[in-house]
């Protein structure tokens, strides 16, 4: 085949290959992007509803509580000093129940369904020092919340406030020196321990059980199994997927100081509107049980997670700063120390305050009036979520938060001007989950490596037409070359004709006079 054939094919099919790849993107990222909206979207007898009704990732309490170690010092007025034990780890069993969609598939409702189960072989990796049968002090947290009543709720009678000083006055009587401090066992003080005052608090319908604990098998939200929530299936608009419409029946917490600071929105925080890889830098939304409030998250960094690339995001340090630093946080009465939510007014007025594990990011006044024997790291101690970038999901997390409770002089409490004031740490707890690798290969393979080969596919289809182009051209260059290397030849060859030519007609023409 003659060379400009040759060129003449190379280059309408690279030309070709070209546009074709150029031309293709457009529709062959809709199509990606369409995909992978219709995987993510919550919908019945899809592989997402399944994982959605009943999430298929492991999700861990680590739950680590704070042994007050000098209690005859702290009951006499000296600093607590706090030894953070554990940690005890629980596996946080969650499912939906009852789910319904509505007809056109844009809202799902259910009822939460969640229980924690002790895992005594990851504890004992963990912690080889305490058990749930250790005993421990703690502050007196039912003495604090009578303090509390009497002095910041304002629904309380005079009456019934003298009841209770009245009560804690004969109660005091009785305690000897260890006023200030309960002890009991582990498991005693995380899912509870009878306490004369919280009999009282219950009885006076101040308290939903008569009973002390830090934590509650199940929800905390004394409407959870009556009310449904309801969230955004993305059916409809898949930029509000698993977000929440209604929570436990309430589109607002109802404890904080502004309408804007109550509202209930964004996701549960497993999983997020998908394609993130088109921006990164979006602010994401969690509602957050545990600070009964939303919070948004911001894009810390590019990561990667068993070999997923994975966008990182984290609470911004103003979401917890004081009002004199965020003015918008006076609606979360953030009055005093950077780094603390006062939860109060959410936690039926026991003095209540929520920081980051070891006052991370927190005032470092708040550490000069309690002595720790640990120090907060915030690689350990902070909170983050890994989202993979086509699907919104989590793939790794750690949700991290302390609670403290506040020790103050009282006007009417005597007892209390004896205690050193100070924010007692109680509980800290990390819940964690990660990707499985099952989990991570049913991910590739039906998501990603899709992608990658659609991917694959445009850039061998541009780089083979510009080969092929840049071919035709080559050979293109290569005949023009030849042509004009033929065309001296040509003239070289009559040019050396003509010489010999001219030499042989002076040979043969007769000689001179003085040639003889």
């Amino acid at each position: 085949m003659p060379k400009e054939y040759v060129r003449l094919v190379f280059l309408i099919f690279g030309s070709a290959l070209i546009t074709l790849a150029v031309v293709g993107k457009t529709p062959l990222k809709n199509f990606i992007d369409d995909m992978i909206r219709q995987q993510i979207t919550i919908k019945p007898g899809t592989a997402t509803y399944d994982n959605w009704q009943i999430p298929p990732v492991p999700v861990y309490d680590d739950i680590y509580l704070f042994n007050i170690t000098n209690p005859a010092e702290f009951n006499n007025g000296s600093k607590a000093m706090l030894d953070m034990v554990g940690p005890f780890v629980y596996r946080k069993n969650e499912h939906k129940l009852q789910a319904n969609f509505t007809g056109d598939l844009k809202f799902a409702s259910y009822f939460d369904g969640m229980i924690f189960v002790f895992d005594p072989e990851e504890t004992r990796k963990a912690n080889k020092e305490t058990t749930l049968n250790s005993t421990i002090f703690i502050p007196n947290l039912p003495l604090l919340t009578v303090a509390s009543q009497i002095s910041h709720n304002s629904l309380i009678p005079d009456s019934l406030k003298t009841v209770l000083e009245d009560f804690v006055e004969a109660w005091e009587q009785t305690q000897g020196v260890n006023w200030l401090t309960l002890n009991g066992t582990v498991d005693q003080i995380l899912w509870g321990m009878e306490d004369p005052i919280m009999k009282q608090l219950y009885k006076l319908k101040l308290a939903p059980s008569p009973y002390l604990a830090l934590q509650v098998n199940g929800s905390t939200d004394p409407d959870a199994l009556t009310k449904p929530t309801v969230v955004y299936t993305g059916y409809t608009d898949i930029s509000k997927v698993d977000q929440y419409y209604f929570y436990h029946g309430k589109k607002s917490s109802g404890c904080w100081g502004s309408e804007a600071a109550n509202v209930i929105n964004g996701t549960e925080g497993s999983m997020f509107e998908p394609l993130f890889i088109y921006n990164k830098s979006r602010e994401i939304s969690i509602y957050n049980d545990q600070l009964f409030r939303s919070v948004d998250l911001n894009f810390v960094k590019e990561s990667s997670y068993e070999g997923l690339t994975c966008y990182q995001y984290k609470i911004p340090e103003w979401a917890l700063e004081s009002m004199e630093n965020n003015p918008t946080n006076e609606a979360y009465y953030a009055y005093i120390y950077s780094g603390m939510l006062n939860l109060t007014q959410c936690a039926q007025n026991v003095p209540l305050y929520v920081t980051k594990a070891l006052f991370l990011d927190a005032d470092p006044r708040l550490l000069d009036n309690i002595t720790l024997s640990v120090v907060a790291n915030a690689s350990l101690h902070d909170t983050y979520l890994c989202i993979e970038p086509y699907t919104g999901a989590v793939i790794d997390g750690h949700k991290r938060v302390m609670i403290n409770v506040e020790i103050e002089h009282h006007n009417t409490l005597g007892i209390l001007n004896k205690a050193h004031p100070a924010f007692i740490p109680l509980i800290s707890v990390d819940e964690h989950g990660s990707i499985t690798p099952d989990l991570i290969t049913e991910l590739k393979s039906k998501l990603l490596t899709p992608i990658l080969v659609a991917h694959i596919s445009f850039y061998f289809l541009l780089s083979l037409g510009v080969f092929l182009t840049l071919t035709s051209v080559t050979v293109h260059v290569k005949i023009i070359m030849d042509k004009y290397r033929g065309n001296d030849e040509e003239d070289q060859a009559v040019l050396v004709n003509n010489e010999v030519g001219r030499a042989e007609s002076e040979k043969s023409q007769p000689g001179t006079v003085d040639d003889y």
